[in-house]
């Protein structure tokens, strides 16, 4: 190749690098008009032929009439289905590539790990995101991997960004843990605790007693502090040894929350009895619990709606029945859960899976489920269990600019994603 065919073939790639890289900021364009179509919203039912308007990644109008002001960058979905961004409820996405050895949301090493963050192993380049993204979903709740029997700590990731602190919508929003044959298949191998469900519960709760007794440590050494610091203040000498605060613990300080019921613990439990032992260890500890798998979370429905527990649902894999933990898993478990008055939401449950998302709720509403409740249960409830609803989950005015558009309802025939627009920019 001669020199100006090599500086030309140099350029030329570098112009196709450089074009291929989304634009971050929307700057260029910092009013967007979609024109639907039909739009779900996901709080306020359903609009036909409306208008919904983008300004600096929030949503400013939505609803018929809005007018378009000139100037707007129009997106013309007049016969498309318009909803607030799909978000995955529990995911491995963003931390693990192809050909690499091993995923880095797993840390094998110890059955309870509740000090690792997630975020720290979550790459905003990794090659599954924009996968995901082309299915529609604009957000996901990033977990540890199930097999530890505390896994760590989870967050709810935007898909869209070049940077994980930016990325990160919501941290930590809960503690992962599992209970079930994973624990005991890692760690009975290795001749450690926990072998069986008896060694899973018993280092559960021995987990929580030693987060209490470092809870008083503190405790104890802040009202001597107080005391010393008072009686110093009186001019007199405090008697004894100066206190000193405990040593710092990461695995404990990481439980501290959960123990007093400030963000959640994350149970992966399928089997009745496993969801029988969170619930007992939950009462006896004041825990917040939010239910991932549930194969046979119908069965004890009425339980879980009075204790307003969620539960994070798979259904395609569960009715699958493929394991001995999702034996007597019914196809209509969404559907009874939500006629019981729990929260539902669903999950690809792992990278593999990017783009089945919406294929878990076309299964529940083909399974009894009403059809806007699949839809609410792709938006607006994780928003809710996650604590988020307030800026995702709806089109509301004031509420973050995350949409996706189908070119028809996604419930009700085979479609395709039109567009995705995440924090007011256009991804897709």
């Amino acid at each position: 190749m001669g020199s100006h065919m090599r500086i030309r073939w140099i350029i030329g790639a570098a112009l196709i690098f450089w074009l291929s890289i989304p634009i971050m900021t929307g700057a260029e364009n910092p009013l967007i008009a979609v024109k639907g179509g039909r739009f779900f919203t996901g709080t306020k039912g359903t609009i036909d032929g409306g208008v919904l308007l983008i300004r600096d990644g929030k949503i400013v109008a939505v609803g018929k009439g809005v007018v378009i002001p000139t100037g707007a960058k129009v997106i013309d979905a007049t016969s498309c289905f318009i909803m607030p961004g799909l978000i995955d409820a529990f995911t491995n996405l963003g931390t693990e590539e192809p050909g690499t050895l091993g995923g880095d949301s797993d840390e094998k090493t110890s059955p309870v790990t509740p000090q690792l963050r997630i975020i720290d192993s979550f790459d905003p380049e990794n090659l599954f995101i924009p996968m995901a993204r082309k299915a529609g979903v604009t957000a996901a709740l990033v977990a540890p991997a199930v097999g530890n029997l505390i896994a760590g700590q989870c967050g709810l990731m935007s898909l869209w960004g070049n940077d994980a602190a930016a990325m990160t919508i919501k941290f930590p929003v809960a503690v992962q843990s599992s209970l079930g044959e994973a624990p005991k298949m890692r760690f009975g191998s290795k001749d450690q605790t926990p072998q069986t469900r008896m060694g899973e519960a018993a280092l559960l709760r021995q987990t929580f007693i030693d987060v209490q007794n470092y809870l008083q440590r503190i405790s104890d050494y802040e009202k001597k502090d107080r005391e010393s610091k008072a009686k110093k203040a009186e001019g007199k000498e405090p008697e004894g040894e100066k206190p000193t605060p405990p040593p710092a613990d990461l695995k404990l300080q990481a439980l501290v929350p959960v123990l007093k019921g400030e963000i959640p613990f994350l149970v992966t439990a399928n089997r009745l009895d496993d969801i029988l032992t969170i619930l007992r260890i939950a009462d006896e500890f004041g825990l917040k619990i939010i239910l991932n798998g549930g194969a046979d979370a119908h069965r004890l429905k009425d339980t879980l709606a009075a204790k307003r527990i969620p539960v994070l649902l798979k259904p395609e894999e569960a009715a699958a029945r493929l394991t001995v933990e999702t034996q007597r898993a019914v196809p209509e478990n969404a559907a009874l859960l939500f006629r019981a008055g729990v929260k539902i939401a669903f999950q690809t449950g792992s990278i593999k899976d990017a783009a089945g998302l919406v294929r878990q709720a076309q299964m529940a509403v083909a399974n009894g489920l009403p059809r806007e409740e699949g839809l609410r249960a792709l938006t607006v409830n994780p928003a809710e269990i996650f604590g988020v609803a307030g800026d995702l989950g709806s089109l509301e005015k004031g509420k973050v600019a995350n949409l996706t558009i189908f070119e028809a309802d996604p419930l009700l025939s085979p479609t395709r994603v039109k567009a995705v627009i995440i924090r007011g920019v256009i991804a897709r």
